[in-house]
């Protein structure tokens, strides 16, 4: 398995969630950071961090010319996650990987990979089949997903751009705020259940960002990989699990489709009125309902040999408890 040398690189979405434990990775492991930054006087997880912050957005070509040039690697994370409508989606997700993609491109040095952080939500549910591959034709059935895609694919058309995709499933760990709301759910006893026969694959996030830069270092150009944990779980399990990980006893509670699509339609019409898009929408109901959104890890470990080494169960304490440490919960 060969192995490239990654000495510098330039990371966008440092600020978000996986992003920030990305760099803390990179940073462990000496690598020369520099991170595109929208407001360097708001730094977020990153503030006071060795990195170098480049102030700019994904249309900002100056910033991302900066931040790529003489860089080995690129990690491309930054996206949205909630927006009000379709294209707000594709203009973020799908034309910042143009950007990003012509600028690497540009460069009179590109880098020698480009890691690009999708989303499982590209491939679409798995069903109640077996777990999907990297090859199964992708079927996602939600605008965020589609948009996702749309970015793979204009990064996959630019033939000379040294791409490696990586495809995470749900990701739960520290400074998590999409998954935060069944921690809080959950610490008041109750957990929904939205489809009693879905299985969904999952990963913690220190294990995520090793994958990602096993991706980088000997991932195959042009290539996908799912990240994940290998061992699914039910739905009807996460009661319990988040259940021990908070130390009391979580009651899962069904929640009927249509009532579920009625709470989403009151979370769009608070975003659009507070001008704050959250995560829940309606478009969101088609995902959380779906059967199954199970993916193989077969392809990752004998290409990167990636193995994932945090048991879901564990992951789940761990998040609790840094909930509970930076007052998130009581």
């Amino acid at each position: 398995m060969f192995s490239r040398e990654i000495r510098t690189c330039f990371v966008t979405g440092g600020t978000g969630f996986i992003g920030s434990h990305l760099v803390d990775f990179l940073l462990e492991r000496g690598v020369e950071v520099r991170c595109l930054v929208r407001r360097p006087s708001n730094p977020g997880w990153l503030d006071g961090k060795s990195i170098q912050m480049i102030q700019g957005d994904l249309d900002n070509t100056d910033a991302l010319r900066e931040g790529v040039s003489g860089a080995d690697a690129v990690f491309h994370l930054a996206g949205t996650l909630a927006a009000g409508n379709r294209e707000e989606y594709f203009r973020t997700n799908a034309e910042g990987c143009r950007n990003i993609g012509r600028t690497a491109l540009d460069c009179s040095k590109p880098p020698d990979v480009f890691v690009y952080v999708s989303s499982q939500a590209v491939s679409g549910p798995s069903g109640t089949g077996g777990p999907l591959t990297e090859s199964a034709l992708p079927v996602p059935i939600t605008d965020y997903g589609r948009s996702k895609l749309e970015g793979e694919n204009i990064l996959h058309n630019m033939k000379a751009l040294p791409l490696v995709v990586v495809r995470p499933p749900t990701v739960i760990g520290p400074r998590d705020r999409e998954a935060f709301i069944f921690f809080r759910l959950a610490s008041m006893g109750i957990f929904p259940i939205l489809n009693r026969r879905s299985m969904v694959s999952m990963i913690f996030v220190d294990d995520l960002v090793k994958g990602v830069w096993q991706a980088a270092e000997s991932g195959r150009i042009g290539e996908k990989y799912f990240i994940a944990n290998p061992i699914p779980l039910g739905m009807t399990q996460l009661p319990g699990i988040l259940g021990k990980a908070l130390g009391r006893k979580v009651k899962g509670v069904f929640i009927p489709r249509p009532v579920l699509a009625a709470a989403a339609a009151g979370s769009e019409l608070w975003g659009k009125v507070s001008g704050r898009m959250t995560v829940f929408n309606r478009d969101k109901v088609n995902e959380l309902t779906a059967f199954g959104w199970v993916c193989s890890t077969r392809k990752a470990k004998a290409e990167l040999g990636f193995m994932a080494k945090i048991p879901l169960e564990t992951a789940f304490v761990i998040t609790a408890d840094w909930y509970r440490e930076n007052h998130w919960l009581k």
